[in-house]
């Protein structure tokens, strides 16, 4: 049997697959008994039970414990009523799926199964399933996943505020932060007065200020006025575990978020303003290197284009070694439209956003240096290596698993929302109860 049809489907249950009986149902569609009619559509018994004893199946294989028999077949009932609804809805509302898509989507699948497209059908056919069956029930349910791309997830975003509010959370609940933080030691003796603490309070408010207005950096004002040891370095602390700060520093921290400036801080060794530069976890830190690269491509498929390609840009490289230009040889020559406008520049790549051959060669070039012509299936490059350096994502991977996880709950609601919307201006007649069934 078919080992992935949940990537291919999108979460959408393709449960008539599951049962061979199943199928023969689904053929047999106009002798079927009429147990829901969905506004100028059906849903049959043969539809129903495919589709309850596909369910059957799912759950045994997951392991999960069988429910009631009448919450079960309530649970399926909705579910091909929804479908039939997001179906109908995808058809009035002008999506369909054409034969380039559905073929597109067969190919995925074979491929999710390491299976070439006949041997999918092949082993349909043993499992009882005819190949048209098959397709319309993939093209009914590429219609449902359009409609949900389209209708749902399209109008769903996440606001960069809602990655912020869930980083401040996180910062405040977990205790393997890391902070980079810089300070400034404004003098009080241990002796001050009442009166002279508030005014070296004042003072640092002054301060805090003069730095917020853009009128001083926070470097020079720490080079300027403070009193701490590191002071000529721009009050830089360093990267600091909680267990690694004062007290009166890591309860201020917690309130804190990139780039923001604390109020001053009152202890018996001065007046302290600090500035937090960076927030991460000491844990699963990822540092992934990065290539800045240009090239000049000339297209090319066969062999003889190929060796031509390769002459005229061996060509080329001797120009630029020569010192002609590089960037302005690939917006004269360069086949790649989208490179070739910007002097042949890539930007910084990571690793894998290249193909094999490109990226191999890459790796093996010395900051400026050129490569030798390199064949890929986008014909022969010509590569320069501009710059490269050591990145860390941590920040961002974060950020993205967050906005990932909002995006995923705001799908969900509004997914919700849409179906009971289409299923308040439908008609549906439940024709058969289902402890009748």
């Amino acid at each position: 049997m078919l080992k992935n049809l949940s990537g291919l489907l999108a979460g959408i249950l393709l449960l008539f697959i599951s049962l061979p009986g199943g199928a023969q149902a689904a053929q047999a569609t106009m002798l079927d008994r009429v147990l829901v009619v969905v506004n100028d559509d059906i849903i049959t018994l043969g539809e129903f039970e495919a589709a309850l004893n596909g369910m059957r199946k799912q759950l045994v294989s997951a392991g999960k414990e069988m429910p009631p028999e009448k919450l079960l077949k309530e649970k399926v009932l909705e579910q091909l009523v929804f479908e039939k609804l997001l179906q109908l809805h995808a058809v009035e509302t002008g999506i369909n799926v054409t034969d380039v898509m559905l073929d597109r989507a067969m190919e995925n699948l074979a491929k999710k199964n390491n299976m070439s497209v006949p041997q999918v059908l092949a082993q349909l056919k043993e499992d009882g399933i005819s190949e048209a069956v098959f397709k319309e029930n993939l093209r009914n349910q590429l219609l449902v996943q359009r409609v949900i791309d389209r209708d749902v997830k399209g109008s769903v975003s996440v606001l960069d505020s809602e990655v912020d509010g869930i980083l401040r959370n996180m910062s405040q609940a977990q205790p393997d932060r890391v902070y980079n933080v810089s300070h400034i030691q404004l003098p009080v003796s241990e002796e001050a007065s009442p009166a002279e603490i508030e005014n070296g309070v004042q003072k640092g408010r002054e301060l805090r200020q003069r730095i917020l207005a853009g009128n001083i950096s926070f470097e020079e004002a720490a080079r300027n006025y403070s009193v701490a040891g590191n002071a000529e370095d721009g009050g830089a602390l360093g990267w600091k575990t909680v267990d690694k700060l004062p007290a009166l520093f890591a309860d201020a921290l917690k309130e804190m978020n990139e780039g923001d400036i604390s109020s001053p801080l009152v202890s018996p060794g001065g007046i302290f303003l600090l500035r937090l530069n960076q927030l991460k976890g000491d844990q699963n830190q990822q540092i992934v290197s990065q290539s800045r690269a240009r090239h000049i491509l000339l297209k090319a498929t066969n062999k003889v284009d190929i060796q031509h390609a390769m002459t005229e840009l061996e060509k080329i490289r001797q120009k630029v070694l020569a010192g002609e230009d590089f960037g302005i040889l690939a917006a004269e020559i360069s086949q790649d439209p989208g490179s070739a406008i910007k002097g042949g520049e890539l930007g910084w790549l990571n690793k894998g956003d290249t193909v094999p051959e490109f990226e191999k060669a890459m790796d093996n070039l010395q900051v400026g240096e050129i490569s030798q012509p390199i064949v890929s299936q986008f014909g022969v490059h010509l590569i320069q290596l501009e710059e490269r350096r050591e990145v860390d994502i941590t920040e961002q991977k974060r950020r993205d698993a967050i906005r990932q996880q909002i995006g995923k709950r705001k799908v969900a609601e509004k997914y919700d929302q849409f179906l009971k919307q289409l299923k308040s201006r439908a008609y549906i007649d439940y024709r058969t109860p289902l402890d009748e069934i």
